[in-house]
């Protein structure tokens, strides 16, 4: 088996790594097979014209070290064998060019496998594991066939680099032949792991676009939530006023009532104070109908205000029999109006809730004038209004009629929104005024409908 030291491709590699290269430097040692190596090189690159050709032997090693530390760092660099220096002293090759290649400016190249790995660059030439593997095959074929093996083979060359020396002489691996090995190579992270992080990357990209949606997503589902709740609030508004306007001939009765007893007790008040020797104790109580009937007069406006009024009072503890009684003033006129006989069924204990005063007046404001509503054909008009407690300590209010209970297209969901019996009805009220008691926490539903009457019952938790 041939081994061959290819010196021309060695050249041929240092030219694709450095196509600048205007000088290309070669040093040999003093022996004699020192200078057989440099005979055999000019012969090898005679032909070479388009770039300087330098040789340089017999030289101690320092002076090959001063050299190779003077050069360009655009030069090439090429180290055959140096088994002797001028000053007579004898080396192994491989070491002397590691010493040289240590601080040369120019990129080093060898022609030895046994140089790579110790300061070149690289070279073109028979490595020891190539030829080991080309004896092995050889052996192999002898064993099998004797009289078919041949009696000399070359061992392949092959383009060796050390990506080390690459790096620290800044040449681009990329000029590199194709067929070449390149030994050492230390990837970087990008490198090395560029699956990994382009994965890790896209997920990345991926559940942050996923946070970032949900983050919109929960923002607009707050801006609508709030809007939703501002639409519901002001309809709630425009149903109290509508109802309102329903009853304004009631409630002006219902402010006339004290304004006239008013009037007349401050007439006989002025015509008492006229007489000569008045009698004060009946001018007392006097005086005391008028403040009485000026509160009832206040209670009536204080109540249509809440109920006129768009902006929310607030969660409070309230008493629920206090809001039957405020409400059920706003409507007495009304109801006797109609000839309805109220009847009041109110628990004797407080029944303490936390509530808003005025949307809990709008729920049972409606639930009472749909009552009256609905018993409008009757011959027997009976309302009744009663608190209590209910299961698990709630506070119930109820509102029982004796009308025709509901229709039949209504009984499978009477809170739904925009349904109703009535002619001139919107079929909001019994929809928000489920809606407020389900921000309450409680619940709305009719308890019992037949054709004998309905009732319908608001249960609260307790504060």
């Amino acid at each position: 088996m041939v081994s061959r030291f290819d010196l021309r491709g060695t050249f041929e590699l240092a030219r694709h790594l450095q196509p600048e290269a205007q000088r290309a430097v070669i040093f040999t040692g003093s022996a004699e097979f020192d200078r057989s190596w440099k005979s055999f090189a000019e012969a090898a690159l005679a032909d070479v014209s388009d770039i300087e050709i330098a040789f340089v032997s017999d030289l101690s090693l320092e002076g090959f070290r001063d050299r190779a530390a003077a050069l360009d760092p655009s030069d090439i660099l090429i180290g055959l064998t140096i088994f002797e220096d001028a000053d007579g002293r004898r080396f192994v090759p491989a070491d002397a060019l590691a010493t040289i290649a240590e601080v040369s400016a120019a990129p080093t190249y060898g022609v030895y496998s046994s140089n790579i790995g110790r300061g070149v660059v690289g070279g073109s030439f028979s490595t020891f594991e190539d030829t080991g593997a080309a004896i092995a095959e050889k052996a192999l074929r002898v064993l099998e066939d004797p009289s078919g093996a041949r009696q000399a083979e070359s061992v392949p060359v092959s383009a060796v680099l050390d990506w080390r020396q690459l790096r620290r002489h800044d040449l681009d691996p990329e000029l590199r032949p194709p067929d070449s090995r390149l030994l050492y190579y230390d990837p970087g992270i990008w490198e090395r792991y560029r699956l990994e992080i382009l994965l890790a990357l896209a997920i990345i990209l991926l559940q942050a676009s996923t946070i970032a949606a949900l983050i919109i997503m929960e923002r607009r589902r707050r801006r609508n939530a709030e809007e939703l709740a501002r639409r519901r609030m002001e309809m709630a508004r425009l149903s109290r006023i509508a109802q309102l306007g329903e009853l304004s001939g009631a409630i002006a009765h219902e402010l006339n009532q004290p304004l006239t007893s008013i009037l007349a007790n401050a007439e006989a008040g002025s015509a008492m104070l006229a007489q000569p020797a008045p009698d004060l104790a009946e001018l007392e109580e006097v005086l005391r109908d008028i403040a009485h009937d000026d509160q009832r007069a206040a209670d009536v406006i204080i109540n249509l205000r809440r109920l006129m009024t768009s902006d929310s009072a607030g969660l409070e503890d309230t008493d629920l029999n206090k809001v039957v009684r405020s409400t059920v003033r706003l409507v007495s006129s009304e109801i006797l109006s109609r000839k309805i006989a109220l009847e009041l069924k109110l628990s004797s204990n407080s029944l303490m809730v936390k509530g808003d005063v005025q949307q809990l007046q709008q729920v049972l404001l409606n639930l009472v004038i749909n009552a009256a509503d609905a018993m409008a054909d009757q011959t027997t008009r009976h309302m009744i209004i009663e608190t209590g407690l209910g299961p698990k300590d709630q506070r119930v209010l109820s509102v029982t009629d004796t009308g025709p209970g509901l229709p039949e297209a209504l009984r499978d969901n009477p809170f739904k929104p925009f349904a109703t019996s009535k002619v001139q009805g919107m079929g909001l009220g019994l929809s928000i005024s489920q809606t407020i008691a389900e921000a309450h926490g409680g619940s709305l539903r009719f308890v019992s409908s037949t054709r004998d009457g309905a009732r319908v019952a608001l249960s609260l938790p307790a504060p």
